[in-house]
């Protein structure tokens, strides 16, 4: 499959994404960071009636919590970012990769047909993916497509 067609066609459920941090949108904010720092996970997904209110990540964190006057005790739905752009399983790769570069986000919620949390799907996600699928033609790239060897291999 050419690099093009697996971008287009690939659906984001191909993608093997792993269990997402899933949390009521009232939780305590202390609570959603500490439970983001243990699972090592940069966002954690917010929810109200078991569908999807909003993110919250690192940076939210960084930028809206550390160094300002902030109640960590407050509901983490005071700082998240409410109705999230998101993708579904069934959409290709190439419209979470899309929203990525066009926003620069690092985090798109994949959700369901009735707002259902699903997963979420990472930046290194899509790279792990193109390059366990797409290594001959990943790994077979100079890092300067203009170069050219002056010497021979080992030489």
């Amino acid at each position: 499959m050419t690099f093009e067609r697996s971008v287009k066609r690939v659906e984001v459920v191909a993608l093997e994404l792993e269990p997402p941090l899933v949390l009521d949108a009232e939780t305590p904010l202390r609570e959603v960071i500490r439970q983001m720092r243990e699972q090592r996970l940069g966002h954690a997904l917010l929810t109200r009636d078991n569908k999807l209110a909003g993110i919250l990540t690192e940076h939210d964190v960084l930028h809206r919590v550390v160094g300002r006057e902030c109640s960590l005790d407050q509901p983490a739905s005071g700082l998240m970012q409410p109705d999230p752009v998101c993708v579904t399983e069934n959409d290709p790769v190439r419209t979470a990769a899309f929203h990525m570069h066009e926003k620069g986000y690092r985090h798109i919620p994949v959700i369901d047909s009735h707002g259902h949390v699903v997963g979420c799907v990472r930046h290194k996600d899509i790279i792990r993916y193109l390059v366990e699928h797409l290594a001959d033609h990943v790994l077979s790239l100079p890092p300067n497509p203009d170069q050219v060897a002056s010497t021979p291999e080992g030489g």
